[in-house]
């Protein structure tokens, strides 16, 4: 059977040109379109409600945060609606750029930086802490992170020994106020490395025992860490490496946490007597992770 070309008619053939809309189409498609304008132009603000539990969207732009409410002008500002903090069923705020930008900040080590950007968002959400939407669990997970890193000095000279003080505070509110398991977790984690830095181990021992038997995976992932690292700093090379090496092998989505396992474990290694794989797990760090905290580390202590 032999085919034959399809022709397609003249109206699709011969013109480059774009085709434009009638007048007839045009106000035809002016009411959707102009929808469409104003929703694109909506500012970010207005992405942000409070909504009430009849059901009501209240705009976090047409209100400012009282004692025990949210207030909204009316009538031109000559009188105020007064909204419950106990009304509000739910927030409905995207999440807060500063979020992902601390996380980044965390991860490389940057502590004073991180705290600035994540301190506004905590406190913006601090008076909602359990009504769902808020982010304040996360920006108060990212703010005892960072509370946890070796303090930037320069930037602020009394860190270092106010930093014992602030973390326990902070552990301490998350485990009071949080819902969220893997922040209690979190809290606990930091409670038992402040027992380590203070020359405790038992008790941290004992948290970390906790932590690993009962805790949700995101949680447990950096117990194993920090039993590595307790184990490390009594010289049981054996146990640290064996508690490093569960990162990689059972939680190895966990990337965020693999440049600390690759340090712990080249430590370990070489404290073991074994520098043929201490240097392959340093190299391993600098190839992977070579903007890591942990790889400048690794560099200096290998020499590589």
């Amino acid at each position: 059977m032999k085919t034959r070309p399809v022709s397609l008619p003249s109206r699709f053939m011969g013109s480059t040109s774009p085709v434009r809309p009638t007048g007839s189409l045009l106000s035809t498609l002016a009411p959707a379109l102009a929808f469409l304008a104003a929703f694109v132009a909506l500012p970010a603000a207005q992405a942000q409600r409070y909504i009430m539990k009849d059901g009501t969207a209240v705009n976090a732009a047409s209100v400012t945060v009282d004692v025990g409410g949210l207030v909204q002008k009316i009538a031109g500002g000559a009188a105020e609606r007064r909204y419950d903090f106990a009304n509000i069923a739910r927030l409905d705020f995207p999440e807060p750029p500063e979020i992902a930008e601390t996380a980044a900040l965390v991860a490389a080590g940057k502590s004073a930086q991180a705290l600035h950007k994540i301190e506004p968002v905590y406190r913006r959400f601090a008076l909602f802490p359990k009504t769902p939407g808020s982010w304040w669990t996360e920006a108060a997970v990212l703010r005892l992170r960072a509370l946890l890193l070796p303090p930037d000095l320069k930037v602020d000279p009394k860190a270092a020994a106010e930093a014992p003080a602030r973390i326990r505070t902070a552990a301490r509110e998350l485990m009071t106020t949080a819902a969220d398991p893997d922040a209690i977790g979190e809290a606990q984690l930091a409670l038992a490395e402040l027992d380590i830095r203070a020359g405790q181990p038992e008790l941290a021992t004992a948290m970390l025992n906790e932590i690993v038997r009962d805790a949700p995976a995101g949680v447990k992932v950096r117990a194993w860490l920090l039993r590595g690292d307790l184990a490390l700093k009594r010289q049981a090379f054996e146990d640290a490496l064996e508690c490093y090496l569960r990162i990689p092998a059972l939680f190895g989505t966990w990337d965020e946490l693999m440049p600390a396992a690759l340090l712990g474990s080249a430590r370990a290694y070489k404290g073991y007597g074994d520098p043929d794989r201490a240097e392959r797990a340093y190299l391993d760090l600098i190839d992977t992770y070579p903007n890591s905290p942990q790889a400048t580390a690794a560099k200096a202590e290998s020499g590589l």
